[in-house]
């Protein structure tokens, strides 16, 4: 990699010092002119005199900030490596960060070279010279000048820029579990301590706190508001609260999110504000912020604190890091929704586990997740959260105007910043390679493969998957539903006292969602296995978790056997969510029927909190050693594959087919903006910052297949990143 490629070069390199540039770097003829002042750094005043025991580090101008993309990573690059660094130098912060450092290489080679090489744990390699650097002290230091400047070329694209910060959240989660941060944080002052942890982990490690702010505000606010009882229901509390808890929580959330978090917004991007008003003028510096703004710059640092946060947490839960190659190519090509439609009919080209696609890269990051909080959301609002806080509605603008933004942008960013996302015939293309993909190309077998490689990969065994902490939390948000529940159900029991059918209805209730579904999958198992055996066939798992290459060579007969037994895995998945409905809503019938909206919600939401925690339990069964084997699965494991895979293909087909709702809209709208003005396209406008960018080269009918036919040999950064 590239730590041994550095490591190997320096006994070729002449002089005392080196500087390990990179690629993508560049000096101007006006930077080297200043070249003898930069080493001039490293003079000493006597022989022995620690002083020339340095790195000496340098900012970057970043020159690739074509469109909006590019300007946002570029500004916050430009805001990185020069504000930033320059504070941390001064408070004892700064390490060894990008390949313009001036290093000196005979104390460099005495730590073992200018790079550590192992593969994963040191994936962020820089950082290392400057860790091991500082921890063998003796007078070194770490300086930071501002006179000297390398020219840098970044990411442009939405992928590649996130693909860039995967890379970058992974290294630090690897980078956290090493030597050097303990030692450093054993030796470091308390102030050069908490710089350190800020300028290196603690920003991703904050983006993950942020990215997770929304959902457990959201949670709390309908924990609260459920917690609390419903009209002339008063009688059966025992202590009488002076305000309801839907003005409580509306007085609190006030004064988080008031009008001061406008000032909260701008002042993240102060940093970029005031260096562009210090190298250039006041002008310069407001029209670039105001560019950012008006081209939706928050839409995408939402999503980047979304993908960060991922990424770090889940390094540090399951490990695997790995280099992620972003490419840096121009931000010209569209990207499909699931895959490149075939020419004729509905499907995507190619095996599903090879598909690429803005939802198959994202899905398990953000749009799942993007869901999940519009459901809180709703859940919020059937409990009263905004309609009985009466007086303090107003002030509830901010909060709900937080939650949307995060919801808009967990599940419409990455398609909002795609070239050509919204021509009618591309997203007529994306409409036809969806139906393929989950209903009409093999009964759903494209997506039952790409399921079971990038998200039902094989683990270490049951009980090291269960033992999560994803899996611990849930657990406890698990018990504080079940205890608000529990009390619902108590004021049930005591109004309808001489009813025989209210002990049945609190435990259809509390049951979890699964037992009629479960039943339909077994059933399925056993018809097909049966007839299997009866018509003489070798019967292969109707659903297999783990796929091989010897597999895929196998005759279309062959996999098409199973599916000719049971039916398709569209019509499964309908019924299970049909069912798991059912079983959820009846029994909630009653709650609904007495107008106990604050119970029927808790009660909804303890039902899918259950359903979930059982697919979690179901998943972790199919990952262990004992559904490795393929020809020694039972009905019960038939069953069981059969009910993981339709709940979670109803899952991407109900989370897809929303946020093609959504993106329609914008492509009628697109439409209407080609009729009405040709040469003027909006959305070209606010990715670009240019009206009308495309090909001369290609025609505007072939535009979508070019830039579909250079993604197949393009694989995303992110599709196949999914460890948990």
């Amino acid at each position: 990699g590239k730590g041994d490629n550095q490591n190997h070069a320096i006994p070729f390199m002449r002089g005392p010092f080196a500087q390990c540039i990179d690629a993508n770097q560049g000096g101007y003829f006006e930077q080297a002119l200043l070249l003898p002042c930069a080493l001039g750094e490293f003079r000493t005043r006597a022989r022995g005199d620690p002083g020339s025991k340095k790195i000496v580090g340098f900012p970057e101008h970043i020159t690739s900030d074509i469109g909006s993309i590019g300007d946002f990573a570029a500004g916050s690059e430009i805001a990185f490596g020069t504000i930033s660094q320059r504070s941390f130098a001064v408070l004892g912060g700064r390490m060894h960060y990008g390949h313009p450092d001036i290093m000196n290489k005979q104390y460099m080679m005495q730590q073992g070279g200018v790079s550590k090489a192992t593969k994963t744990i040191n994936l962020s390699e820089d950082i290392f010279a400057g860790m091991d650097f500082t921890l063998r002290g003796e007078g070194r230091k770490i300086k930071h000048c501002e006179y000297f400047h390398v020219a840098k070329g970044r990411d442009l694209g939405f992928n590649a820029v996130l693909g860039f910060f995967s890379k970058l959240s992974n290294g630090t989660g690897e980078q956290l579990l090493t030597r050097q941060m303990l030692r450093l944080s054993h030796v470091l002052q308390l102030p050069e301590a908490l710089t350190f942890y800020y300028a290196h982990a603690g920003y991703y490690i904050t983006q993950y706190l942020v990215s997770m702010s929304m959902p457990i505000t959201v949670f709390a606010w309908l924990l609260v508001l459920t917690g609390d009882c419903d009209r002339d229901l008063k009688a059966f509390y025992d202590v009488d609260c002076e305000i309801p808890a839907a003005q409580f929580m509306a007085k609190m959330l006030a004064t988080w999110y008031s009008l001061y978090i406008i000032f909260f917004l701008v002042a993240a991007s102060m940093p970029l504000f005031a260096e562009m008003w210090m190298e250039r003028s006041f002008g310069s510096a407001f029209v670039r912020w105001l560019k950012q703004y008006l081209s939706f710059a928050f839409l995408l640092f939402i999503f980047q604190a979304k993908i960060i946060g991922y990424y770090v947490m889940n390094e540090l839960r399951y490990g695997g890091a790995q280099y992620v190659a972003t490419g840096r190519g121009l931000p010209t090509e569209r990207r499909n929704f699931i895959g490149k439609a075939s020419e004729t009919g509905c499907g995507i080209v190619g095996s599903g586990k090879d598909a690429q696609g803005l939802y198959l890269d994202y899905c398990v990051h953000s749009y799942y997740d993007g869901v999940y909080l519009l459901m809180g959301s709703g859940l919020v609002l059937l409990a009263g959260g905004v309609s009985d806080a009466e007086g303090h509605r107003g002030s509830l603008f901010f909060t709900c105007m937080s939650i949307s933004l995060t919801i808009f942008s967990w599940l419409l960013a990455p398609f909002i910043f795609n070239p050509y996302m919204f021509k009618m015939s591309n997203f007529l293309r994306d409409i036809r390679a969806w139906c393929g993909f989950f209903f009409t190309q093999q009964g759903g077998q494209k997506w039952q493969e790409w399921y079971d490689s990038k998200q039902l990969s094989p683990r270490h065994g049951f009980r090291r998957s269960v033992r999560d902490v994803s899996f611990l939390i849930a657990f406890f948000g698990l018990l504080v539903v079940y205890a608000t529940m529990q009390q619902k159900l108590r004021m049930l029991s005591s109004i309808f006292a001489g009813v025989r059918f209210v002990l049945l209805v609190q435990i259809a209730q509390l049951m979890p969602p699964v037992v009629l579904s479960l039943t339909y999958c077994f059933l399925v198992a056993a018809v097909t296995s049966t007839r299997s055996m009866v018509s003489g066939r070798h019967l292969q798992p109707m659903l297999s978790p783990h796929t091989n290459d010897s597999e895929s060579g196998a005759s279309s007969d062959e996999a098409d056997a199973p599916s000719r037994c049971a039916p398709p895995l569209a019509i499964s998945a309908g019924v299970v969510v049909l069912l798991s409905m059912c079983e959820s809503m009846v029994p909630m019938y009653v709650l609904w029927a007495l107008n106990w909206r604050k119970a029927f919600a808790v009660g909804i939401l303890l039902k899918f909190y259950v359903f979930e925690i059982c697919l979690f339990w179901a998943e972790c069964v199919l990952q262990s050693k004992c559904c490795q084997n393929r020809e020694e699965l039972g009905c019960l494991q038939k069953a069981c594959h059969l009910w993981v895979h339709s709940s979670r293909m109803a899952r991407d087909i109900i989370t897809s087919s929303l946020i093609l709702s959504l993106l329609f809209p914008f492509v009628v709208l697109n439409w209407l903006n080609e009729k009405l003005c040709p040469g003027c396209s909006l959305h070209q406008l606010l990715i670009y910052r240019a009206p009308n960018v495309q090909n001369d080269n290609v025609d505007e009918d072939d535009e979508w297949d070019m830039s579909s036919d250079s993604e197949e040999d393009t694989h995303s950064p992110l599709s196949h990143s999914f460890r948990g």
